[in-house]
C-alpha cells in the first residue's frame, strides 16, 4: 500500500486518531504503521493470512474515530469482509479503506455480502493513469438485490490531493436519502383472519377510521412508516403476523412480529413493541412516541359505590371508631349510675337516721324516686339520647351528675360535626364513586368484556399476576347468556352496553373515545369512569432488526420529523383525548345498601321494644306485681319502650 495514499485518507480525509492495519505483507506493517505513528495515529496491525477474531478486535470500546485499513490484494480479504458484513462493522463506527488497486469493486463486494448498507463507510481506492482515486462505496440493501453506489471522493495525482466531495457529505443522510423506489420488506400486525396480501394490508391499515383486530398503535406507527417512505422514496412489501410476541413450546425461537423482526426476515415493521429488558439485546430503537394506555371503561350508577361515601351512614367514622365510641358511652352509662348509687348510699343512711313518726307516703315516695334514678334501662336510653342531641329529661339534681351529662353534651357534638361534614362531603363529591381498581372491579357487579385483539389472549395465557387470576376465575370462567356480549367483543358492540350501565369494556381508551363522544350525551360522558392497571402504561418502542443497516438512517430522520412537528401533528391526530364533562353537576340518589343499615337499626329498635312488651305481659302473668320496689317501676315501663322506640326513628 502506498503509505501517501493511506495517510491522507487518515489525515486530510477521515481524520481519525486509530487505524487498524489488515495486511499479509510485513512492509505494509513496518512503512505504513511508522507513518501513521509519525502523525500521532494509534496504530494496530492485524495478519490476514493468520487466525484472529474480528469480535475481539472490533470492540465496544473502538470509539466512532476509528479507520480500518485493508489490502484487498491478499487472500484473506474475501473472509474479512464477509466476517464483517455477518458481524454488522460496516456501521458508523468505522472507516474502512479497501486497497483495491488491479482489483473490480463489484468483485470485492458480491450480493453475498449483504450487510453492506446506507449507513456503510467504506473507501475504495484504485490507480488512475495519473495517480489514484479515492472512492465511497455504499447500497441501499444489498440483501434485496440493490447495485453499488459508487462516487468519487478525491484524487492523488503528483503528490497532491485534489478533494471533489466532502467525504462526510457522501456518507450523509441528505446524500443517501435517495432509494429511488428500492422496495423494502415490512411487517405488521392485524388479528383478522385470511390477511396475506400487501394490498389487503395496506389498505386496512391506510384507512383512518377504527379496524377491528387492529391496535391504535399499528395505524400510528404505519403512519410514520408514510414519514420515512416519503423521505426516502422507497416502498414496503408488507406481511402480516396474529400477535406480536410468544414461543414455539419451550424453546427460543420467537413467534409473532419479533420473530419475523428479530430474525431479519423484516427491513421495518408498521408496530410498535412494548418496553422489556431481555428485548434491548435483539432490537435497536428507531423513536419513541405513542403512549399505551389501556383502560376498563364503564359508565358510573349507584350500585356500584364501593366506597360506601354515598349514603351508609356508618362510613364517615371507621370500625374502630364506632366501637370505641360505643364503649365511651356504655363506660359512660356505668360511671353514671355508680354516682346515683353512691347518692342513694346517702340517702338511705338520711332516711335511717329518720325519726318513726315519718308518714309512710313520705317513704313510699324516696323509694319511688329510687326506683327511677337506678333503672338502668332509662340511664341508657338517656344518654343515647343525650348523644343523639335530643336533650336529658328529666335534670339531674345533683352537681356530679351535672357535670358529667355536660361533659356527655360537649362530645356529641364534637363528634356530630366530625360526622356530618364526613356525610356532606362524601354525597358533594362523585370523583371517586366507583370501583377505582382492578380488584374492586372484580369484586363489583360489573359484567366485563375485552377487545378481540392479540395481546389480550396472550396477557390471560402467560400472566402470573394474582389480580388477573381472580379476575379471570371470578368473570371470566363462568358460561355468558345469549343476550350478553361476550368475552372478547369490538369496541362498537360494546358501546350500547356502557351507555346502559353494569358492564365494563378493557380497550386501548384512545380507540373508545370517539365512539364514546358520538353515542353518549353529556350527563352520561360525566359518568364515565376508568380504572386502569391491567396493563401498564408505558410507551412503546418502535424497533428494527439488531444493527440493522437502516438503524442510523431511520433514527436520524425521525430525530428530525420530530423536531419539525410532523410526529405531533400525527400524534394529536391519533390520540384523541377524552370527551369534556360539560354538565354543571349530577345528583346520584342514595343506594339501597347505602342506607340498609339506618333499616337495621330501626327494626332492631323494634325488635327490643317487643321484647320488653313480652317481659311485662310475663311480669303480669305470674302474678309478681305484688312486690314493692319492683311493682313501683312498673309505670315507667310504658316510657322505657317508647324512648327506645323514638330514639331508634331519630337515629
Amino acid at each position: 500500500m502506498d503509505i501517501l495514499v493511506v495517510s491522507n485518507f487518515i489525515v486530510n480525509l477521515v481524520k481519525t486518531d486509530h487505524a487498524i492495519v489488515f495486511s499479509c505483507s510485513f512492509m505494509d506493517f513496518k512503512d505504513t504503521s511508522l507513518a501513521l505513528m509519525e502523525r500521532n495515529q494509534f496504530v494496530s496491525v492485524v495478519h490476514l493470512n493468520e487466525s484472529y477474531s474480528l469480535e475481539s478486535i472490533l470492540t465496544r470500546e473502538s470509539h466512532a474515530r476509528t479507520s480500518i485499513l485493508v489490502n484487498a490484494n491478499c487472500s484473506g480479504t474475501a473472509h474479512l469482509l464477509f466476517q464483517a458484513s455477518e458481524s454488522r462493522y460496516f456501521n458508523k463506527t468505522y472507516q474502512w479503506f479497501l486497497w483495491g488497486v488491479d482489483l473490480d469493486v463489484i468483485t470485492l463486494f458480491p450480493l453475498e455480502l449483504k450487510y453492506v448498507g446506507p449507513n456503510a463507510q467504506i473507501t475504495f481506492i484504485n490507480k488512475t493513469e495519473n495517480g489514484y482515486a479515492y472512492w465511497d462505496v455504499h447500497s441501499k440493501g444489498r440483501h434485496l438485490k440493490s447495485q453499488l453506489e459508487i462516487n468519487l471522493i478525491a484524487t492523488l495525482t503528483n503528490d497532491t490531493l485534489n478533494i471533489v466531495c466532502d467525504i462526510f457529505h457522501l456518507q450523509s443522510i441528505e446524500f443517501r436519502g435517495q432509494f429511488r423506489g428500492l422496495n423494502l420488506r415490512g411487517a405488521s400486525v392485524i388479528d383478522k383472519e385470511d390477511i396475506i396480501s400487501n394490498e389487503q394490508i395496506e389498505s386496512i391499515l391506510s384507512r383512518p377510521t377504527k379496524d377491528s383486530g387492529v391496535a391504535a398503535f399499528i395505524k400510528y406507527h404505519y403512519e410514520l412508516l408514510g414519514l420515512l417512505r416519503e423521505r426516502f422514496n422507497f416502498t414496503v412489501n408488507f406481511r402480516n403476523s396474529r400477535g406480536w410476541a410468544g414461543r414455539l413450546g419451550n424453546t427460543t425461537f420467537r413467534l409473532g412480529l419479533l420473530g419475523i423482526i428479530m430474525r431479519n426476515e423484516a427491513d421495518i415493521a408498521a408496530s410498535g413493541a412494548f418496553n422489556r429488558i431481555n428485548r434491548f439485546a435483539e432490537f435497536d430503537i428507531i423513536h419513541q412516541s405513542w403512549k399505551f394506555e389501556t383502560a376498563f371503561l364503564y359508565r358510573y350508577t349507584p350500585d356500584l359505590d364501593t366506597h360506601g361515601k354515598s349514603g351508609n351512614f356508618l362510613s364517615p367514622f371507621s370500625d374502630r371508631v364506632w366501637l370505641f365510641s360505643l364503649l365511651t358511652l356504655g363506660l359512660f352509662s356505668i360511671i353514671w349510675m355508680l354516682f346515683e348509687i353512691i347518692d342513694f348510699k346517702f340517702l338511705q343512711q338520711r332516711n335511717f337516721g329518720q325519726k318513726r313518726n315519718n308518714s309512710t307516703q313520705k317513704i313510699n315516695t324516696e323509694i319511688n324516686n329510687l326506683c327511677i334514678k337506678t333503672t338502668c334501662i332509662e340511664r341508657i336510653l338517656q344518654t343515647f339520647g343525650a348523644c343523639c342531641q335530643q336533650g336529658l329529661d328529666p335534670n339531674p339534681k345533683d352537681r356530679s351528675v351535672r357535670f358529667l351529662v355536660m361533659t356527655l353534651f360537649l362530645f356529641s357534638l364534637v363528634m356530630y360535626n366530625y360526622y356530618t361534614s364526613s356525610v356532606v362531603g362524601g354525597l358533594l363529591s362523585s370523583s371517586d364513586q366507583g370501583p377505582s381498581s382492578v380488584d374492586e372491579i372484580t369484586s363489583s357487579p360489573l359484567k366485563i368484556s375485552f377487545e378481540d385483539i392479540g395481546y389480550y389472549k396472550v396477557l390471560f395465557r402467560e400472566s402470573e399476576n394474582q389480580s388477573i387470576k381472580r379476575l379471570i376465575e371470578k368473570k371470566l370462567s363462568s358460561a355468558r347468556k345469549s343476550n350478553e356480549l361476550g368475552i372478547f367483543s369490538h369496541i362498537e358492540e360494546a358501546v350500547p352496553y356502557l351507555k346502559a350501565g353494569g358492564f365494563a369494556f378493557h380497550c386501548e381508551v384512545v380507540d373508545a373515545y370517539p365512539v364514546i363522544a358520538e353515542f353518549f350525551d353529556a350527563n352520561e360522558i360525566c359518568d364515565l369512569r376508568e380504572v386502569s392497571g391491567l396493563m401498564e402504561v408505558e410507551i412503546m418502542n418502535w424497533i428494527l432488526h439488531k444493527n440493522s443497516q437502516y438503524t442510523e438512517i431511520f433514527r436520524t430522520a425521525m430525530c428530525n420529523a420530530h423536531e419539525k412537528g410532523f410526529v405531533e401533528r400525527i400524534l394529536r391526530r391519533r390520540q384523541i383525548k377524552k370527551p369534556a364533562c360539560q354538565s354543571l353537576y349530577t345528583v346520584y340518589p342514595v343506594s339501597l345498601s347505602g342506607v340498609l343499615p339506618a333499616f337495621v337499626t330501626l327494626i332492631c329498635g323494634f325488635l327490643i321494644s317487643l321484647l320488653l312488651l313480652c317481659m311485662e305481659k310475663l311480669y303480669v302473668y305470674l302474678g309478681l306485681p305484688n312486690r314493692v320496689v319492683f311493682g313501683k317501676c312498673v309505670n315507667f315501663s310504658i316510657k322505657i319502650k317508647v324512648q327506645i322506640l323514638f330514639h331508634s326513628l331519630r337515629f
